[in-house]
């Protein structure tokens, strides 16, 4: 949340000279392969990408897709618990698995050659998951460690969690991915086996390879893997319309902290092309303006003007399914007010809507949005994760080259339209962490 710029953002704007069209096919069990050819080097990133995550989890059952992406790796009928990783670091290659509120992606950077192998070992771990209760009884513990580390013993990240749970009635985004603490304690190795069989069907996957590869090699490879995988009716997605806030909302978090922090969210839409190019376009462009590198209005103004916060920033995130929590954040030294600041992030972003950015403040953005993108051009991870969260979020592969067109189109006018429109204080929800004395 607390991120200038989703790395998403930054890999949609690069274009790579040496990179072919994409070329995909979907196999009769349903599943998508989407291959993008570049033979700069003799490298490939193979990804797997479902169209899962926190937020089709149940009531009560939270954290369930990410207990899942720890359970693939502990063996299915043909793996041991550790041998997909160990083959996949004996072919030179590495491997890593994420999960987030819409998908969850399982990838490996391995030498070109061995791309097939990479595909019968994930087609193999994908429907031949073994889902040992022993095995799960230690994973489960490994991730309430996580938790603990990552949220409860983290002062920021816990008021973040408690400030998504109070802004958003409806949407599955007010849950943490990880879980929560009393879910994770009640969860079963029954639960998790019920949301292999649900979710884990080719349907809804997407396998992308991108790098010095065939498409028509890799098309007999994968119906060689995945494609022998059975035909299985996939899950309709829990969407739900959020309703609009009534009103401002502010949540206070008193925790053992250095310092404090202030965060401020507001549920903004999510690009759907087609529907609202322009709009989200705009924000994206906004957001660049006030928080995108240190010349940036926020850090310019608010922290190395005014002195109202050491930091500060703000995240919009277009490419999430249905709408995305866009925030705004101050840390504080332990001098500064949270109140003070607060005024001063609001003054910024209502001036920015009254009089709009400069001719010279709308170029750079853009301008300095493109140079960012230049620099990962030529990562082949960026890429994929481009294609595949495009098609688990139901944006489309095929529209990853039309946002750059909208962004290039955003006008000082729009910026001014969706500032007014979308960032603004009664539509917020604020978060203040209070340090207390530890105990």
């Amino acid at each position: 949340m607390l991120r200038l710029i989703t790395p998403l953002l930054t890999a949609l704007l690069s274009l790579p000279a040496n990179a072919a069209d994409i070329q995909s096919v979907t196999y009769p069990n349903g599943l998508k392969l989407i291959v993008e050819e570049d033979h700069a080097a003799p490298v490939a990133m193979v990804q797997v990408w479902l169209s899962v995550g926190g937020r089709d989890e149940l009531p009560g059952k939270t954290g369930l897709a990410h207990v899942f992406e720890h359970m693939m790796f502990k063996g299915s009928d043909r793996l041991k618990p550790g041998d997909f990783s160990e083959r996949i670091a004996a072919m030179g290659g590495e491997d890593n698995a994420f999960t987030s509120t819409d998908y969850t992606a399982y990838f490996e950077s391995v030498p070109a050659a061995h791309v097939p192998e990479v595909l019968t070992l994930e087609a193999e771990r994908f429907g031949h998951l073994k889902l040992d209760a022993a095995e799960f009884a230690r994973e489960i513990e490994v991730i309430k460690e996580e938790r603990r580390m990552r949220t409860e013993d983290d002062p920021n990240s816990h008021m973040i969690e408690e400030l998504s749970a109070a802004a958003l009635r409806l949407h599955p985004y007010r849950n943490p991915v990880i879980g929560w603490m009393q879910d994770l304690e009640r969860l079963t190795i029954d639960d998790v086996r019920d949301f292999y069989r649900q979710h884990y069907v080719a349907a809804n996957a997407t396998v992308v390879v991108v790098g010095d590869v065939s498409f028509a090699e890799v098309e007999k490879a994968v119906a060689r893997s995945f494609g022998k995988l059975p035909k299985r009716p996939q899950s309709v997605r829990f969407n739900p319309v959020e309703p609009a806030p009534l009103g401002p909302k502010r949540v206070t978090v008193r925790l053992p902290a250095q310092l404090p922090l202030l965060v401020v969210v507001m549920p903004v839409p999510a690009w759907q092309p087609g529907q609202n190019d322009a709009d989200c376009a705009a924000l994206a462009v906004a957001t660049h303006i006030l928080a995108g590198g240190r010349t940036a209005r926020l850090q310019r103004e608010v922290v190395e003007k005014q002195r109202l916060a050491f930091d500060s920033g703000a995240n919009y995130d277009p490419f999430a399914m249905g709408l995305d929590l866009w925030s705004g954040y101050g840390a504080l030294g332990p001098a500064q007010e949270s109140d003070k600041f607060e005024a001063a992030f609001w003054r910024e972003i209502e001036r920015l809507g009254r009089e709009g950015p400069s001719g010279e403040e709308l170029a750079a953005s853009k301008r300095n949005l493109v140079a960012a993108a230049i620099f990962s051009r030529d990562s082949l991870y960026l890429r994929a994760k481009l294609i595949g969260s495009f098609e688990a979020t139901g944006i489309g592969a095929e529209h990853r080259n039309q946002w750059l067109t909208h962004v290039r189109k955003v006008s000082a006018d729009d910026v001014k339209r969706v500032v007014g429109r979308w960032l603004r204080p009664e539509l917020a929800t604020s978060g203040l962490l209070e340090p207390e004395a530890k105990r």
